[in-house]
This record gives structure tokens, C-alpha cells and sequence, in this order.
């Protein structure tokens, strides 16, 4: 029985000791499609590479929260977290579109914003 509670308390000691790993995200914002001016489309924003696992993320329009989607979060072999949030959207030549990130790695949020001219594949 003491070596079963010996353990036990080992286990909870190395994983404790993971959440003194911090990583900051990774984050990517792109269209499912090409995008195209009064078309319907979808946009997505990728974070990944973080830990703790603790993470808002959120789509702007015109720097208004939009409403969104997300997928369950998920670890690497690294244990390193990742997740996909996606909202429905139509763009146009006028709204201006990011993704606002905030972790305990960061010292203020990190907005990457998405560019339908200059790629419609951004990261930071």
C-alpha cells in the first residue's frame, strides 16, 4: 500500500511539473476559400504550440466580437495545446477582419488580422 501511495504522489509531482512549461501560441488566420468580394465563406483562426492550456481566442469584425464556432481542444505528442475557432463571413472591400488571442504567455492579447489581397493565409 506505501508503494502504491509513493506512486501515486510521483505521478501527481511530474504533472504538476508540466504546467511550468509555458508556451506561447501560434496564430494563423485564413479564409476556407479564396475569398471573393459578396461571396459567403468561412474564416478560420488556428492557435497552436501554446501551454497552459487556459486560451480565449476570438474572431473580429471591425474590431466587434463575431459569433463563432470552436473545435474541442486538442494536444500534440509534445503536449503542446492547439484549436481551430471559425466563423461564417462575406467579405468586402470595407470590413476588416482579425483574430484576438489571449494567453498567460502574452503580455496583451495578440491580434493577427486577415488580408484577403496580400494572401488569405496570414500568421504571427
Amino acid at each position: 500500500m506505501a508503494r502504491f501511495v509513493t506512486l501515486v504522489l510521483l505521478g501527481l509531482l511530474s504533472l504538476s511539473g508540466l504546467d511550468a512549461v509555458q508556451r506561447p501560441p501560434k496564430v494563423q488566420v485564413y479564409s476556407r476559400h479564396p475569398a471573393e468580394n459578396g461571396k459567403p465563406n468561412y474564416l478560420n483562426c488556428y492557435v497552436s504550440g501554446f501551454h497552459p492550456p487556459q486560451i480565449e481566442i476570438d474572431l473580429l469584425k471591425n474590431g466587434e466580437k463575431m459569433e463563432v464556432e470552436q473545435s474541442d481542444l486538442s494536444f500534440s505528442k509534445d503536449w503542446s495545446f492547439y484549436l481551430l475557432v471559425h466563423a461564417e463571413f462575406t467579405p468586402n472591400a470595407v470590413d476588416q477582419y482579425s483574430c484576438r488571442v489571449k494567453h498567460v504567455t502574452l503580455t496583451e492579447p495578440k491580434i493577427v488580422k486577415w488580408g484577403k489581397f496580400s494572401s488569405s493565409f496570414l500568421s504571427c
